[in-house]
């Protein structure tokens, strides 16, 4: 049986027009999902070049029936991961209005039921899509957003049970869930009820701090590290209230919430004014973000809590959007209160479409026991023809390596930055070697330069590390693996100089790498190690400021055009720029040779 999921809206241009919300649809993404195991999954960022777009996914749809070699009519079901009844729109209709200021009332009101009709009715987008494709496609079935995330979350792990808690800004009525997976059987044990949302507090913030709900979250989160969190916990404190039974509340927080309309009470308790996206950054700013990742923490664990007395199971999965904090998925797994910790690459909304697919075949198949997932983040689309696409970029020398290993491990710890894209695209954001940038982690002044240089971006952002799974405990406080660079782990003090790179307050955002996962990613970890002494490399997504990931080699091509990188890796074709040195400077090995289009 073949379920195709997708996530994405027919008009997502127009809510950021009119109300400016980025939020409605965003990440849209597709999932092929064969016989019960994911064959198939991308944004469809990575094809328009439009970051976070909420476009129905019609690019990534035609690239997954290419690679997947399938045309629709062989599609048994599509899935969605919204779906609102009659009781879910009468919660959000009720609760919400009274959360929202009286002078944004009225627009917020229309702007919320337009996205109830447009966002999560899924007979209505599934028609949309089809019309987008111009092709016909079985009837649309919507899953609920929270069994959506809790279903990706479940069975892209390795478990036959795990409890599971799912946290965003909004899904339908909901903005949290807990529950326990057992085979193919699911048993809800909570849910927190929108307009309480912590997902959507951390939005409110990140806007007042002068950057971009369900965008930026991720900058806010590093720059807590910098701040105070004790300044503002009486404000935050007043924010989110707790209650014994699992529960919490927030104020203010509605589904529906355009730039800016929590800044006259955000400016009265912090007792500053909003900051503009041009201004510079104070000490305030970064005292906020701290309380802000604090309270988060303490709600996150207030619920992992509560989960606990609910469920026997020593297993636990996790999703949502607030799962993209690294920071609080490190503490939770150094937590012990489960003995396994799993967290998809994807726990967002580009990770909701693969869910819902999953939910569908499982309710399709009645028979079926759980499938092993034999999940690989290496999901997405492979690379086109190297030869075919150089031939447009005549300042760039194109070289075909012997031993591609040796070559970029050798440039690598001469602390040069290299780009490396090869094999099938990483489903998520984060990039695990086959689009990434690498380089040396030794020196510190190497993360100022790829901040300033290569990413251009803020100097407060730090870098992840990859490193072999067997020597990781050597460097990080760390026992079993980190696969898909989703945890926040302490530095072992005493190699904190020799990771000075990605070493951001003596903690890292790690990436485990094993010889099965990724063979030449873990023999380049080995050689850099025999170089080195440090079998560690700083690993960073391979696209330039608010760009997305690169996918193909024409997209490669183009950003390492235009970027400050020393050379690029296309599989085994070493890419350098006219002007560089690398050529004359017997960095390379002496068996190479041009490819024979550029000779």
């Amino acid at each position: 049986m073949i379920v195709v999921g997708f996530s994405g809206i027919a008009n997502g241009d127009f809510y950021r027009r009119k109300y400016g919300l980025r939020f409605v649809g965003h990440d849209a993404s597709i999932a092929v999902i064969a016989d019960g195991r994911l064959v198939f999954a991308a944004e469809e960022e990575r094809f328009s070049r439009k970051k976070h777009t909420s476009s129905l996914p019609t690019l990534a749809f035609r690239a997954a029936l290419d690679d997947v070699g399938i045309t629709t009519e062989e599609i048994d079901a599509l899935a969605y991961p919204w779906h609102v009844d009659w009781k879910r729109f009468l919660g959000m209709s009720l609760y919400h209005g009274p959360r929202v200021p009286l002078r944004y009332a009225p627009e917020l009101a229309v702007a919320g039921v337009r996205v109830i009709r447009d966002l999560m009715s899924p007979r209505r987008v599934g028609r949309q899509f089809a019309c987008a494709l111009g092709d016909s496609l079985p009837t649309c079935e919507g899953i609920g957003h929270h069994r959506s995330h809790s279903a990706a979350a479940y069975f892209l792990s390795p478990f036959t049970d795990a409890a599971v808690l799912t946290i965003d800004g909004q899904g339908e009525d909901e903005s949290g869930s807990l529950g326990e997976w057992t085979g193919r059987t699911y048993r809800h044990y909570q849910s927190i009820r929108a307009p309480n949302s912590i997902g959507i507090l951390y939005g409110i913030v990140t806007d007042f701090l002068g950057m971009r709900a369900a965008w930026d979250e991720y900058k806010v989160m590093g720059m807590a590290a910098y701040g105070d969190p004790n300044r503002f916990s009486d404000v935050f404190d007043d924010l989110v209230r707790f209650s014994k039974d699992g529960q919490f509340s927030t104020r203010r927080t509605a589904m529906v919430f355009s730039p800016g309309y929590c800044d006259a009470l955000l400016s009265k308790l912090f007792a500053i004014d909003p900051r503009g996206n041009t201004d510079a950054l104070e000490q305030v700013h970064f005292d906020i973000a701290a309380s802000l990742q604090q309270v988060t923490e303490k709600t996150v664990f207030h619920l992992l809590n509560h989960l606990r007395t609910c469920t026997e199971s020593s297993n636990l999965c996790l999703g949502g959007g607030v799962f993209q904090n690294s920071v609080i998925n490190g503490k939770i797994r150094r937590s012990g209160l489960f003995d396994n910790v799993f967290i998809p690459p994807v726990p967002g909304d580009n990770g909701a479409a693969t869910g819902a697919a999953l939910q569908v075949y499982y309710d399709r198949s009645p028979g079926q026991n759980r499938v092993e997932s034999g999940f690989s983040p290496f999901c997405g689309p492979g690379l086109e023809d190297i030869e075919a696409a150089s031939k447009d970029h005549e300042s760039l020398r194109f070289y075909k390596l012997d031993d591609p290993v040796e070559t970029v491990a050798r440039l690598l710890v001469r602390r040069r930055v290299i780009a490396c894209v090869r094999g099938r695209m990483e489903f998520g954001a984060r990039a695990l070697g086959h689009r990434s940038v690498l380089a040396s982690p030794i020196d510190r002044q190497m993360r100022d330069k790829i901040n300033a240089q290569v990413k251009h971006r803020e100097r407060f952002r730090p870098f992840a590390g990859s490193v072999l799974v067997e020597a990781a405990p050597e460097f990080f406080e760390i026992q079993g693996s980190s696969p898909f660079m989703q945890q926040v782990l302490p530095v072992r003090h005493q190699v904190e100089e020799k990771l000075g790179a990605i070493c951001h307050f003596g903690t890292c955002r790690v990436q485990t790498v094993s010889a099965d996962s990724d063979p030449f990613f873990h023999a380049l970890l080995e050689s850099v190690g025999r170089y080195s002494g440090v079998p560690v490399l700083l690993n960073t997504s391979f696209n330039d400021a608010d760009e997305p990931i690169v996918c193909s080699v024409r997209d490669a091509l183009r950003a390492f055009s235009r970027m400050s990188l020393d050379a690029m890796l296309l599989e085994d074709v070493l890419v350098t720029k006219v002007e560089s040195d690398l050529d004359a400077s017997g960095e390379f090995p002496m068996r190479k040779r041009r490819m024979e289009s550029n000779g």
